[in-house]
């Protein structure tokens, strides 16, 4: 991961001046520290998700379908509260920290974390709401959620301590905090089930958790606030929600966004197919991470070059990081659609065979993933289309996701997903387009993009074909797809020039094989 902001994102950061006698750390400096910082965050929460991906693959190999759907579905739940009743809070701990005195900071954690206690208590609601409805689509939840209830209100605090030590400079604590948090996750799911315990006992295990990590949190709370507090401004409450709300309402859509399919899917089909639901909907470790890390940590040049009204030099530099990206996301988007059945299969058993159809849908929605659209949108004030997007995303899955899956059956709700996700892709780009004053060709690097995309589908539908002249073993017939994948698609890449050696580098340096450029 240190390769990729050493290549994309540390260049950028260096390139703008050089150092003066009366600054104490010069640019190129700046630039390094900043790499490590994102480098260490973004690494532990790729980390966190490829632990995340590992206990879905035990419990669905370990319990039956239908417990395996139900835990399913109560986790989503409790996500679902989880996420809508943060309210923002914890992405606000960036913007006040740097408005309040070093020592009011401790009384502004603690400020925010009542905040989150009573916000739990009143998301939780909608679990108590749940537990009614959900046996009438089939989900037997019996008391399982009253247990996460009282997580919630525990948990929620904690939600806080990753930001408010990177909001410290802590990277490093963050990032244990991160593996800490999903290591315990991964216990308390995995540990009951190996036990031959039912899912009733993961549920207790997940309070215990919510335990331990509200003692690690107040753990660095200490360390970093050992001393006394200060007192904050009157009204700091209102403002702090003045200003979190709005945001919040975006996140909030794109929660609804995330989640809304899943309780389609509960309400209209079993619990085994929501099963294999489950199964389709999981990301794929740390592809989604890269083009939004790389966009986050590049934020504050597409605002210097704004603010110094350079278009160009904003263009220039989105486009040098969106064609670095789609090298490394676009030929993982094929090569999941080439293998999604072996895969699957592998890595869930064949009883989750059906969940390779919506899994290669979903796969298909990797195509704009190449960047985050929001980050240039926000760096030139245009936030408002940033929240349109989100309520235009929400308003077709919804549109669409009931009307598909009653014709289409599990394949619907992906399928709603993709439209909407195309649809709102173009309403992204026109309004960059508005926002920076170029012509839509000009907008976006469509040339590259598409070479790489051709490239990419030819070297998946080569070896896709080919393939269905053999047979064997699913573990001997995947391992058989990817190699041939990779030859075809760097053969065919270094042949076009959309990829150069330089590229090479880079990409062979993302799986630990390193160069004597890039040591």
């Amino acid at each position: 991961m240190r390769v990729i902001f050493a290549r994309i994102v540390r260049p950028h950061l260096e390139n703008k001046e050089q150092p003066t006698p009366d600054k104490e750390t010069s640019p190129r400096e700046s630039g390094r520290k900043t790499a490590k910082k994102a480098t260490i965050v973004i690494v532990s929460k790729a980390v966190s998700k490829v632990v995340a991906a590992l206990s879905a693959v035990v419990l669905a190999r370990v319990l039956t379908k239908d417990a395996f759907g139900l835990l399913q579905f109560i986790l989503t739940a409790y996500l679902t509260v989880s996420t809508l009743s943060q309210l923002g809070l914890p992405e606000s701990v960036f913007y006040f920290f740097e408005r309040v005195t070093k020592q009011s900071r401790k009384d502004f954690t603690l400020l925010l974390a009542r905040l989150l206690f009573l916000l739990g208590l009143g998301g939780s609601v909608i679990l108590v709401a749940l537990t009614f409805v959900a046996p009438y689509w089939g989900f037997p939840v019996q008391w399982y959620f009253l247990p996460l209830i009282f997580l919630a209100v525990i948990d929620l605090p904690c939600s806080l301590t990753p930001n408010v030590l990177l909001a410290l400079d802590r990277a490093k604590q963050a990032a244990w905090f991160n593996l800490i948090n999903s290591s315990l996750l991964f216990c308390a799911m995995v540990v009951p089930v190996l036990l031959g315990l039912p899912i009733s006992a993961i549920v207790v295990a997940l309070v215990g958790y919510g335990l331990v990590r509200l003692l690690v949190s107040s753990g660095f709370f200490y360390r970093n606030f050992g001393h006394p507090g200060g007192e904050l401004p009157d009204g700091m409450v209102r403002t702090v929600f003045n200003y979190s709300v709005p945001l919040a309402l975006a996140n909030i859509l794109w929660t609804l966004n995330r989640y809304i399919d899943k309780f389609v899917v509960a309400a209209f089909m079993s619990v085994e197919v929501y099963a294999e639901y489950a199964i389709a909907t999981y990301e794929i470790p740390f592809i989604p991470t890269i083009a939004y890390s790389v966009a986050t940590v590049m934020m504050p040049q597409f605002v210097g070059a704004h603010m110094r009204g350079d278009t160009t030099e904003l263009l220039r530099l989105w486009f040098q990081s969106i064609r670095k990206v789609s090298l490394i996301v676009l030929p993982l988007m094929v090569l999941f659609l080439v293998v999604a059945d072996e895969f699957i299969v592998l890595a869930f058993s064949d009883r989750y065979a059906g969940a390779a159809l919506p899994f290669r849908i979903y796969t298909l929605i990797l195509f704009q993933r190449v960047t985050s659209y929001g980050s240039v949108l926000k760096a030139v004030g245009n936030t408002r289309a940033v929240t349109r997007h989100a309520i235009y995303v929400v308003c077709l899955n919804i549109a669409l996701s009931i009307p598909l899956i009653m014709v289409m059956g599990i394949a619907g709700p992906p399928t709603a997903t993709l439209i909407a996700s195309v649809v709102t892709w173009f309403y992204l780009l026109f309004k960059i387009k508005e926002s920076v004053n170029v012509a839509f060709k000009d907008v976006f690097p469509f040339s590259s993009y598409l070479k790489t995309l051709a490239v990419a589908f030819a070297a998946g539908g080569a070896v896709y074909f080919l393939s269905q002249a053999f047979a064997g073993p699913v573990a001997l017939v995947l391992t058989g797809k990817i190699l041939a994948f990779f030859l075809a698609y760097f053969a065919l890449a270094l042949t076009t020039g959309i990829c150069t050696r330089e590229d090479l580098l880079f990409i062979a340096s993302l799986v630990g094989v390193k160069s004597r450029k890039t040591r």
